[in-house]
Formats: C-alpha cells, sequence, structure tokens
C-alpha cells in the first residue's frame, strides 16, 4: 500500500458508497483483515471522480477484496457484518450481502485462502471456483482514498484494476459479457490522460522518437510497463498469454471485440501496447 491519498471527500454523490465502506470496514477492522475496494467503484474513483471520464455503465455495488489468513476469519467477518445489522445476506450466493441501503457488496477473500494455482475453491465443496491472481499484488500497490470528512480507505490502483480485468475477463466473460472488457478499454484507451502524461515525456521519451509514434498506444504501452511492475516474471507470463492470444492478428480472440464492437481492431493495437509494454526493459 502507498501513502498517495486521493481526496474526494467534498464530492456528495459518494456519501452512501462511503456509509457502505465504513460499516464493512468497522467490522474488518476490528478482525484485522485489511480490504481494498475493487470493481466499478473503483474504476469510478479513478475515471469519473479523479479524471471526468463517464463510464459506460454506472456501478451498481461495491466490490471488496479482503486478505483473510483462512477461511474461518472470513466466515467470520461475514457473519460479523450480518450482525451488526448494516448488512443480510443474498440467497444463492456467497460471496454477496446486501447493505440496509439496498446497495450489493461483493466480498472477495483472497491470501491465505488461495490454492496454489492462485485460486479461491468456496466451501463447503469448491463447487464456486474464482481466480484471486492479482489480488495480493493490488492490495501492495493500493491507494488511499478519502471518501467522506469521516471515511478513508484504500482502493486498488489503476494498473492493477487493470491487471485483475484482465484476469477476471479470462474467468467469467461468457457469465458477464463485456463488462470486464468494457472496463479494460476505458483504462488501455485513456491512460495517459490519467495523470500520465508527464511521465510520457519524462520517463519514456524515447518512444516519442519512432516514426510510428502514437498516443494511445503510448499510452496502453505504458499501462503494461506498470502492470509489470506489480506482478513476478511468472505473472507476466500469465498475463502475457492471455493478451497474445486475444491480440492475435491471425486469429483474432473474443476480447477485442469485446472491448470495442465498432472498432475491434483499435483494441487489437490497445492490447498489444499493453503485451510490449509488459516486455519493456
Amino acid at each position: 500500500m502507498t501513502a498517495t491519498l486521493l481526496d474526494f471527500s467534498q464530492r456528495r454523490e459518494l456519501a452512501l458508497h462511503a456509509r457502505v465502506v465504513a460499516d464493512v470496514q468497522a467490522v474488518a477492522t476490528a478482525l484485522n483483515v485489511p480490504t481494498m475496494i475493487t470493481g466499478a467503484f473503483a474504476r469510478d474513483l479513478h475515471l469519473y471522480c479523479a479524471h471526468g471520464i463517464k463510464p459506460i455503465r454506472q456501478t451498481e455495488d461495491v466490490d471488496f477484496g479482503l486478505a483473510v489468513p483462512h477461511w474461518a476469519a472470513f466466515t467470520s467477518l461475514k457473519q460479523q457484518l450480518i450482525e451488526s445489522g448494516h448488512f443480510r445476506e443474498v440467497p444463492g450466493t456467497q460471496q454477496r450481502l446486501r447493505h440496509v441501503s439496498d446497495m450489493p457488496v461483493d466480498l472477495v477473500p483472497f491470501g491465505g485462502v488461495e490454492t496454489a494455482d492462485r485460486q479461491v475453491d468456496w466451501p463447503p465443496g469448491g463447487e464456486f471456483r474464482m481466480s484471486v491472481f492479482g489480488f495480493r499484488e493490488a492490495i501492495a500497490s493500493a491507494l488511499r482514498v478519502q471518501l467522506s470528512p469521516e471515511v478513508e480507505a484504500w482502493v486498488v490502483s489503476l494498473p492493477a484494476l487493470a491487471l485483475l480485468k484482465i484476469v477476471a475477463w479470462r474467468d467469467r466473460h461468457y457469465l458477464s459479457p463485456k463488462k470486464d472488457a468494457h472496463d479494460l478499454m476505458l483504462i488501455a484507451a485513456n491512460y495517459l490522460d490519467l495523470g500520465n502524461q508527464q511521465r510520457l515525456w519524462d520517463e519514456f521519451l524515447s518512444w516519442t522518437e519512432a516514426s510510428d509514434f502514437d498516443t494511445r498506444h503510448a499510452g496502453a504501452r505504458m499501462l503494461g510497463f506498470d502492470i509489470r511492475a506489480l506482478i513476478d516474471a511468472a505473472g507476466r507470463k500469465r498475463v502475457a498469454a492471455i493478451i497474445a492470444e486475444q491480440a492475435d492478428a491471425e486469429r483474432p480472440g473474443l476480447l477485442p471485440q469485446e472491448m470495442s464492437p465498432l472498432d475491434a481492431e483499435r483494441a487489437r493495437a490497445l492490447l498489444r501496447g499493453i503485451l510490449e509494454g509488459l516486455y519493456e526493459d
């Protein structure tokens, strides 16, 4: 986690989200469980609240990554959230609760509950399985965010959010078509404008001297470079394999089409930029 602070304490439209976050944190902090805001709310904090870029879809819930040592800790946290009176169970789901305001809350455990291949197999029988690759890396680089004068939390950084979107797309795109792809497109296509313009000239000046220099490509390449900094060599290989398969010009994958249905080639170009950045020296 870093000391960087994103201050949105004066944005009144975040009051409900701040309340939900505070109610989760009150229990998680007492149990010594680190929390991190992920998902669409994290996307909106970075893109819309910080830079005025409106998302394609509106935020309908708040997602939390929870660094738990074992399943008993997650079960205890979930139970105490319900017993607090601020949340109720959602039948048929293990990771979702509903706040008294009626806002859904998704809880994603990681850390001590992960398998060797970075999955979580939900008890009792492991019938529901999801990848949590990227969550440990994301919480290590999370940023402080002030949601209201009283509520401070940690939010996933933009490169880590893009990493999670790539992994989530591979994990669930047949169940949730286009959701993760749309978010990845927003981040990749606008990355230079999300606080990274000056970095292009300070850190990557040589890129601008190429005859085929393109600012959008440079932004995606920088995103790949920043994702690279979060993960080890095995992680880079894992992410690169997903992107390379989808960005293949001869056998195009589904991801570019879902990222940009009207211009899949542009999306493929952005994916190639991310891939290039992943292997940047």
